[in-house]
């Protein structure tokens, strides 16, 4: 995406910056509406934030919320593609374990009130007939999560921490579902240990014969 922006920047004829003021406005405008978008849904929820309910809170005409996003669908989708973009550009901190990415993740989302409902929500209207778009969007995101998990899992392997006699593909599909039903039950109840489950689950997935770790390392 970003290549994309940097490949069109031509410096042709004097007229660009006039031409790229409405272009920057409309951007600018796009990002707000992105940007107030959970608050709307934080409030009414799922079924209570339609196109018009989201133009109204923000002072946006429905005709706008079309042109940039086209359907509610499709204005949630931006909404969480934009976030995850934001933990991603975040995410350099931490100790490069797949129990610190799927903790840190979690506690991204729970900073931001909505955002872990429009998620939940979300996943559950893509596996509703009909829901082609939302269900092509999770299946590129679960595919991208397990490929980061196995990229982890493999430098865990190659650092004696991981076990050699376990395929990692499913391994990374293990640890996302594991993550999956911790979090939900973290955010449904704070006196679920998802750090403690995970870490159990990373002592399962290590060499039989490594030495034991103290129960707080």
């Amino acid at each position: 995406m970003t290549h994309q922006d940097s490949r069109d920047v031509r410096p042709p004829e004097q007229k660009g910056p006039a031409k790229r003021g409405p272009y920057s406005k409309g951007l600018a405008r796009r990002q707000q509406i992105i940007d107030e978008v959970l608050s709307v849904y934080d409030r009414l929820g799922f079924e209570g934030t339609s196109l018009r309910a989201v133009g109204e809170a923000i002072g946006v005409t429905h005709p706008v919320l079309k042109h940039h996003f086209g359907t509610r669908e499709q204005l949630f989708l931006e909404v969480l593609r934009e976030y995850d973009r934001r933990f991603i550009d975040a995410a350099s901190e931490g100790d490069g374990t797949f129990v610190d990415l799927i903790q840190r993740s979690a506690e991204h989302s729970m900073r931001v009130p909505g955002l872990m409902a429009l998620l939940n929500s979300m996943v559950a209207h893509a596996l509703e007939a009909g829901n082609d778009r939302s269900r092509a969007h999770f299946s590129e995101r679960y595919a991208d999560l397990r490929r980061d998990i196995v990229t982890l899992l493999e430098e865990g392997r190659a650092a004696g921490s991981v076990r050699s006699d376990i395929p990692l593909n499913e391994a990374a599909s293990l640890v996302l579902a594991a993550a999956d039903g911790l979090s939900t039950q973290w955010l449904l109840d704070k006196g679920a240990d998802l750090r403690s489950g995970l870490l159990l689950l990373e002592r399962l997935l290590e060499p039989p014969d490594r030495p034991a770790r103290d129960a707080d390392a």
